[in-house]
């Protein structure tokens, strides 16, 4: 199961990379919400791998802090919800969390500037936060039934749910039929 957490992780870490030209338009929340509907709190295993890549990609800085807690505001959001849920309430819930970004991320700046510093950087960054907000309506509605089924048959065909015990046979290889008459 780690294995597929640790991809999932690093897949959250590519496409966010790939998609750093855009303005906070990303697939990292898409990425979290799916992860979480089908692996449940397993999926903060794949948000802390993300970002540990990040931080050693950027470095240690403000938002660094920020990550350690914003994205285990959407698990736990997804988790809460996952249950009587839907494509369109995934978008708008990915919507929501794009609008709030900002201000979630804005806690080290409330306690480094006080009530003024926390504000300011909220108004700052409205219009990113528009942007997220909008990105992430968009591909959480278009790609959140692809990506969760694609991700579902991946997890069924590849994982063997064992309740915590190993599996007691190994599947058979298969049989390749030798080319020499020797």
């Amino acid at each position: 199961n780690y294995i597929l957490l640790t991809l999932l992780g690093v897949l959250m870490y590519v496409t966010q990379v790939v998609m750093s030209q855009l303005p906070n338009i990303e697939a990292v929340s898409l990425l979290i919400i799916v992860t979480t509907c089908l692996l449940g709190v397993k999926a903060l295993f794949s948000v802390y791998i993300f970002v540990i890549c990040e931080i050693f990609t950027y470095g240690l800085h403000i938002w660094s802090i920020n990550y350690l807690y914003v994205w285990a505001i959407l698990v736990i959001a997804v988790l809460c919800t996952r249950k009587f849920a839907s494509r369109e309430f995934f978008a708008l819930l990915s919507a929501i969390f794009g609008l709030l970004f900002g201000t979630f991320c804005s806690i080290p700046y409330f306690i480094m500037g006080g009530f003024e510093g926390g504000i300011v950087y909220i108004i700052q960054g409205f219009w990113f936060d528009i942007l997220h907000c909008v990105g992430n309506l968009v591909l959480t509605f278009i790609l959140f039934n692809p990506l969760t089924n694609v991700l579902d048959k991946a997890i069924k065909k590849y994982i063997t749910i064992t309740n915590g015990k190993k599996p007691t046979t190994a599947p058979t290889p298969p049989i390749i039929p030798s080319t020499s008459n020797a």
